[in-house]
């Protein structure tokens, strides 16, 4: 009988695990169907400027729902919008004080001690202390430096003393802000209140409120507080600010003067912007180069203008000793990498191949990941094969793919293994939409739930620092050009590169104009039509350059009226679809009067075609690689394997 009980009292045990597992489970898909649905409405009616409205819905999201929190944030902003300060106070605090690790949370409380301090609440204080230690590298935290040092000028003591001493704690959080944020929104209203506690500024103050004035383009104000500090430790400040002002004869004796006498205690840096803009002061770049060669500075920045020096050598002999001379002069200097690279490809085109293999070994052992490892690795890989090593040719390039994927070089490397020369890889795209870059986030998913239900605004201020994220943010709200921009560099931070099926890749490279480039692309590869288009202008319709080049495809008026003239094309130079036409046309002519050959074409729309012809009769060369290393122009070297690397790249990811 007691076996039978016991028997009877287990099944009512598991059935009421089961239910109570069944009904948690119920709730909970129910609580995030209902949140979804809720949160959806509410932001239509958030982002049509009608909060009270989105503040009821916002509200009817349940409080099993992930969405929650974020639901508590825009019923805090509407009701900041609807100027109900105190329930916005409320509504954040709920956040605060639930104990969440979300992202949602450093923001929270900074907008809630904003709200504080503008309604005069005493906790604010507390809470921009608590958000320095919680989250000290934030900007959340930077902020919070600027509202401290206000909060400590509040009701000032009559005592002289006691005053004086707060006014000197004020002063360090308003130094803080600014030498953390020289370009923040509030450096400039901290310099005012720095001056208004009439606290004494020693050099370094006085340095670091002249790099904020600079940094907002405050010229004249900088120059005023940098002539209380010391040449010696500003000249560089000294040289940049004159030049933004157009005194380029003060800016040329600031830099010549700190080369010589002081460079050996500035920042690497800001010895090259100044070297840079000293450069762009003289009508021929050499001349510029001669001049600060001829200073003799012994410093930081010897380097740089050696280096500067040898890349504008033409002869190839002076060039190859002059890199040398750099390269033994500083063996671990910032250059040193790319002197060992020029040597190395100096004695590969003398087809010294052993000379060149053993600096090949030594650059790949000292810089294993330098710009220039790519480029050394493949022709690692060439020479091995011209040495009949068949198999560790092999193995270089496929090195080359596996490491360096996204350059041009692994374009070339992909050749040299399955050997189709002249015979590009890829002819057509298949379409693939620009997508969230994650599919997961750290975030519980919370970042990405945010960004499918539109939720742009939010995720771009829950993701401040991550610039893949900024890139997405920018391309749904149409700021293409911005997009590709953010996304490049992004994806240039990062030390090894994810697999072309990443979602990122597509941010970097995504098709606009693919497909009037497909439509018009006569007999071109489409894809090269449109890596020029990136290339040229980073998807803007609207690109003018400093030569006067104009749209997507960077037409020179005259070529393009020398088109539309030849076609009967419509002559509408700035129309999207116009400008790719004549562009694809121009490309096409060029190809055809250069063996239908796409490298030359492309060397010939950056260079132009009576270069090319000249470089033909000049330079000695077997094959395209040779070639394309020694055209004489950096510009279009550099064009050339940009082109042929985004159309590789593009390939790779559609």
């Amino acid at each position: 009988m007691r076996r039978r009980r016991h028997k009877y009292d287990l099944y009512i045990v598991i059935f009421l695990a089961l239910f109570t597992l069944g009904y948690f489970v119920y709730n909970h898909v129910s609580s995030e169907s209902r949140g979804v649905e809720s949160y959806s409405l509410a932001l239509e009616n958030y982002k049509k400027n009608d909060y009270e409205t989105a503040y009821r819905e916002f509200g009817k999201v349940p409080s099993g729902s992930s969405l929650k929190k974020p639901a508590l944030f825009r019923q805090a902003r509407c009701a900041t919008n609807l100027e109900n300060k105190e329930l916005a106070i409320k509504k954040y605090y709920r956040i605060v004080h639930s104990g969440s690790k979300s992202s949602i949370a450093p923001i929270s409380e900074y907008n809630m001690a904003v709200l504080m301090y503008d309604t005069n609440d005493k906790r604010a204080k507390k809470h921009f202390q608590r958000i320095i230690k919680k989250f000290p590298t934030s900007d959340y935290a930077i902020a919070s430096e600027y509202y401290i040092g206000l909060l400590e000028l509040q009701n000032l003591p009559k005592n002289t003393k006691k005053a004086k001493k707060i006014k000197e704690r004020a002063a360090i959080h308003f130094k803080n802000y600014i030498e953390k944020a020289p370009d923040g929104r509030f450096a400039l209203t901290s310099i005012d209140e720095l001056k208004k506690l009439n606290t004494k500024l020693n050099n370094y103050d006085n340095l670091l409120i002249a790099k904020a004035y600079y940094a907002n383009g405050e010229y004249e104000k900088a120059g005023e507080s940098l002539n209380k500090t010391t040449l010696a430790e500003s000249w560089s400040d000294f040289a940049k600010n004159e030049y933004k002002l157009g005194n380029n004869e003060k800016g040329n004796y600031y830099t010549e003067l700190g080369l010589k006498q002081h460079a050996f205690n500035t920042e690497p840096d800001d010895i090259y912007e100044v070297i840079d803009s000293y450069i762009r002061t003289f009508s021929q770049r050499k001349d510029g180069i001669i001049k600060l060669t001829k200073l003799g500075a012994n410093s930081t920045g010897a380097d740089y203008i050696s280096y500067l020096n040898c890349n504008e050598v033409v002869d190839s002999n002076v060039k190859e000793a002059c890199f040398r001379t750099l390269y033994e002069k500083y063996p671990n200097g910032r250059f040193s990498a790319d002197s060992l690279y020029n040597l190395f490809m100096a004695k590969y085109l003398q087809k010294k191949y052993y000379d060149a293999q053993r600096l090949g070994f030594l650059h790949l052992k000292k810089f294993p990941n330098v710009n220039s490892s790519p480029a050394v690795t493949y022709f690692m890989g060439k020479i091995a094969h011209k040495l009949k090593h068949y198999e560790s040719a092999n193995n270089y390039f496929k090195k080359v793919l596996a490491e360096y994927p996204d350059t041009y070089y692994a374009y070339r490397a992909n050749y040299n293994l399955f050997k189709e020369d002249g015979v590009l890889p890829f002819a057509e795209l298949h379409e693939k939409p620009v997508v969230f870059p994650y599919k997961k986030s750290l975030d519980k998913n919370l970042v990405v739930k945010l960004a499918y239900l539109g939720d742009y605004d939010l995720v771009e201020e829950l993701c401040k620092k991550d610039k893949f994220i900024q890139s997405w943010v920018a391309y749904e709200k149409g700021n293409y050009t911005i997009s590709a921009v953010l996304a490049r560099h992004a994806m240039e931070e990062l030390e090894t590169k994810p697999s072309f099926e990443d979602l990122r890749w597509r941010l970097v490279y995504p098709m606009h104009y693919y497909e009037i480039a497909d439509k018009v692309k006569g007999n071109n590869n489409p894809i090269i039509i449109e890596s020029i288009i990136k290339e040229e202008s980073h998807f803007n319709p609207t690109a003018k350059s400093a030569v006067g080049a104009i749209g997507l495809m960077q037409l020179m008026p005259a070529t393009y009226n020398e088109v539309v003239k030849k076609h009967n094309l419509p002559a509408d130079l700035k129309a999207e679809t116009a400008n790719i036409t004549a562009g694809s046309l121009y490309y096409e002519g060029l190809k055809k009067v250069l063996g239908n050959k796409d490298l030359y074409a492309i060397t010939a729309y950056n260079g132009g075609i009576g270069s090319i012809n000249n470089w033909f009769s000049k330079l000695i060369y077997s094959d395209a690689d040779e070639f394309v290393e020694q055209i004489p122009y950096p510009e279009t070297k550099n064009y050339v394997k940009k082109v042929l690397r985004t159309y590789w790249v593009y390939g790779n990811i559609y």
